[in-house]
Protein backbone atom coordinates (compact mmCIF):
# COMPACT_ATOMS: atom_id res chain seq x y z
CA UNK A 1 0.00 0.00 0.00
CA UNK A 2 1.60 3.60 -1.22
CA UNK A 3 1.71 6.20 1.12
CA UNK A 4 -0.69 8.63 0.81
CA UNK A 5 0.73 12.31 -0.27
CA UNK A 6 1.11 14.88 2.72
CA UNK A 7 -0.98 17.56 0.27
CA UNK A 8 -3.82 15.22 0.06
CA UNK A 9 -4.51 14.41 3.35
CA UNK A 10 -4.03 17.88 4.70
CA UNK A 11 -6.21 19.00 1.78
CA UNK A 12 -8.94 16.36 3.37
CA UNK A 13 -9.12 17.77 6.60
CA UNK A 14 -9.29 21.51 5.63
CA UNK A 15 -12.58 20.69 3.78
CA UNK A 16 -13.57 18.13 6.52
CA UNK A 17 -13.53 21.18 8.53
CA UNK A 18 -15.24 23.56 6.03
CA UNK A 19 -17.84 21.03 6.23
CA UNK A 20 -18.40 21.03 10.36
CA UNK A 21 -17.49 24.90 10.17
CA UNK A 22 -20.33 25.48 7.79
CA UNK A 23 -22.47 22.99 9.10
CA UNK A 24 -22.19 24.87 12.95
CA UNK A 25 -22.50 27.70 11.54
CA UNK A 26 -25.88 27.56 9.70
CA UNK A 27 -27.17 25.97 13.33
CA UNK A 28 -26.14 28.68 15.36
CA UNK A 29 -27.75 30.90 13.03
CA UNK A 30 -30.84 29.12 11.83
CA UNK A 31 -33.76 31.35 11.39
CA UNK A 32 -36.51 31.02 13.89
CA UNK A 33 -39.42 33.17 12.48
CA UNK A 34 -41.43 33.48 9.14
CA UNK A 35 -41.52 36.28 6.43
CA UNK A 36 -43.07 39.54 7.63
CA UNK A 37 -43.09 40.69 3.90
CA UNK A 38 -44.12 39.05 0.12
CA UNK A 39 -47.07 37.84 -0.73
CA UNK A 40 -48.71 37.05 2.18
CA UNK A 41 -47.91 40.32 3.54
CA UNK A 42 -51.03 42.02 1.44
CA UNK A 43 -53.96 42.59 3.85
CA UNK A 44 -56.66 41.04 1.90
CA UNK A 45 -54.28 37.40 2.14
CA UNK A 46 -52.99 37.82 5.71
CA UNK A 47 -55.46 35.71 7.73
CA UNK A 48 -54.85 32.56 8.92
CA UNK A 49 -56.56 30.76 5.95
CA UNK A 50 -54.22 32.27 3.63
CA UNK A 51 -50.79 32.20 5.03
CA UNK A 52 -48.39 29.20 4.79
CA UNK A 53 -46.68 30.02 7.67
CA UNK A 54 -43.79 27.79 6.34
CA UNK A 55 -42.19 30.68 4.96
CA UNK A 56 -38.71 31.27 6.59
CA UNK A 57 -35.85 33.86 5.15
CA UNK A 58 -32.42 32.91 5.41
CA UNK A 59 -30.10 35.42 7.31
CA UNK A 60 -27.12 36.24 5.80
CA UNK A 61 -24.61 34.09 7.90
CA UNK A 62 -27.13 30.89 7.76
CA UNK A 63 -26.38 31.29 3.94
CA UNK A 64 -23.10 32.01 4.28
CA UNK A 65 -22.57 28.62 6.57
CA UNK A 66 -24.39 26.81 3.50
CA UNK A 67 -22.20 28.03 1.27
CA UNK A 68 -18.85 26.93 3.24
CA UNK A 69 -20.89 23.69 4.00
CA UNK A 70 -20.83 23.05 -0.12
CA UNK A 71 -17.54 24.41 -0.60
CA UNK A 72 -16.39 21.82 2.20
CA UNK A 73 -18.45 19.08 0.41
CA UNK A 74 -16.99 19.87 -2.91
CA UNK A 75 -13.91 19.62 -2.05
CA UNK A 76 -14.49 15.76 -0.31
CA UNK A 77 -16.04 14.92 -3.38
CA UNK A 78 -12.94 16.02 -5.27
CA UNK A 79 -10.60 14.09 -3.44
CA UNK A 80 -12.49 11.13 -3.11
CA UNK A 81 -12.63 10.99 -7.09
CA UNK A 82 -9.14 11.74 -7.14
CA UNK A 83 -7.92 8.65 -5.14
CA UNK A 84 -10.78 6.53 -6.93
CA UNK A 85 -9.51 7.58 -10.23
CA UNK A 86 -5.43 6.70 -9.54
CA UNK A 87 -4.25 4.40 -11.83
CA UNK A 88 -2.69 2.09 -10.75
CA UNK A 89 0.41 0.00 -11.81
CA UNK A 90 -0.18 -2.90 -13.55
CA UNK A 91 1.27 -6.35 -11.66
CA UNK A 92 1.01 -4.84 -8.14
Amino acid sequence: MRPKPVGLVIASIVSGLLVLGGVALFIANSPTSTASFGWFAYQPLSGAAFFPGSLIVLTQPSAVGIAIGVAGLVGLGVIAGFLLGRRHPIGR
